[in-house]
């Protein structure tokens, strides 16, 4: 599977995704692979996707060494904090 380089994220489609319950994968400009079923971003502006939910510390998330992670791509660190979404692979 190839996965696409983030280029541009749309913060603000995603975060109104996430307030509607819509599926935040229809928001993303990037093909994400079946095992991811959380996305978030670091305060550097990497988007990373987990295959379990991620624990945040004070520059990102992380996944407690439970399952497996995969950098996406880098945009502008807005509102990193809450960009933490899951993702529906229905």
């Amino acid at each position: 599977m190839i996965i696409h380089e983030l280029t541009e994220m749309p913060i603000n489609l995603l975060m109104a995704d996430k307030k509607s319950n819509s599926s935040v994968k229809e928001a993303l400009p990037f093909i994400i692979p079946g095992w991811v079923n959380w996305i978030a971003q670091d305060e550097s502006g990497v988007w990373w996707g987990y295959s379990v939910e991620p624990l945040r510390n004070d520059h990102g998330w992380y996944e407690n060494e439970l399952g497996k992670y995969l950098r996406l791509g880098e945009t502008e660190a807005t509102y990193w904090s809450e960009s933490l979404s899951r993702v529906n692979n229905d």
